[in-house]
């Protein structure tokens, strides 16, 4: 017999980041978004309707800090867990999440090898918070010492591959973000003042991340032109 699938709810204002994180979920087949907010209130009032396991927790929302949100959730729903993602990552924020009882804390520019893993060790910390059988101390320090520690103190260079560098990561995905059309290579390094070779290694990283497409335009003479944008949403 398997196990139901795990209830997710996003909390998101950027709704790029949003779709995203959905898209990606949808890749496990443990996992399921079951609803999705931009704004502290309307997280409330879906709790009111909808009831996730688990709740992915932007820090910074327009209405209300996501910390405030997730000490009120906690004390609210204690049986919903929450993984703050955020771009946040000084020492006051990730503190005060560990406190208010987050599972974990995945850093923005999110990297997906760190996003799948984040909740393999919740499903599998999840499975054994719903066994009967006794944990092991062992086991019990895993689960009590994880997160922030573990997976996210990997999410700077160490997760990236070799000639990656998070800095100009963060730089290329923030101009994809607010392109309002697809960009060469050309383009994209020009607003970040990289070279074409280097901007298209970014580029084609986040490709085969799946954070980003890329569409060949063929021209009536030279190469065919690679143009990259955000992944087309899904309803």
């Amino acid at each position: 017999m398997t196990n139901p699938s795990i209830g997710v709810l996003i909390v998101e204002d950027d709704p790029v980041a949003a779709s995203v994180y959905e898209q990606l979920i949808k890749n496990k087949e443990d996992f399921t978004v079951i609803g999705k907010a931009q704004t502290a209130s309307e997280t409330i009032q879906l709790l009111n309707v909808i009831t996730p396991e688990l709740i992915l927790l932007d820090v910074y929302l327009p209405d209300a800090n996501g910390i405030d949100i997730l000490f009120q959730i906690k004390q609210a729903y204690r049986h919903i867990d929450v993984i703050m993602i955020t771009a946040s990552n000084d020492s006051k924020t990730i503190g005060d999440s560990m406190r208010g009882g987050a599972f974990s804390y995945l850093l923005k520019p999110i990297m997906v090898e760190s996003f799948f893993s984040t909740l393999e060790n919740y499903r599998q910390t999840r499975e054994a918070w719903q066994s009967n059988a006794h944990i092991k101390q062992e086991d019990i320090q895993r689960i009590f010492h994880k997160s922030v520690t573990t997976t996210d103190a990997k999410h700077g260079t160490d997760s990236l591959p070799k000639g990656i560098d998070k800095h100009t990561l963060r730089k290329v995905i923030l101009a994809m973000k607010a392109a309002s059309t697809s960009l060469n290579a050309e383009e994209v390094g020009m607003q970040i003042g990289a070279s074409h070779s280097t901007t298209r290694r970014y580029l084609e990283y986040l490709v085969s991340s799946d954070l980003l497409e890329v569409d060949i335009v063929y021209g009536s003479v030279g190469r065919p032109e690679r143009r990259y944008k955000q992944p087309s949403k899904h309803s």
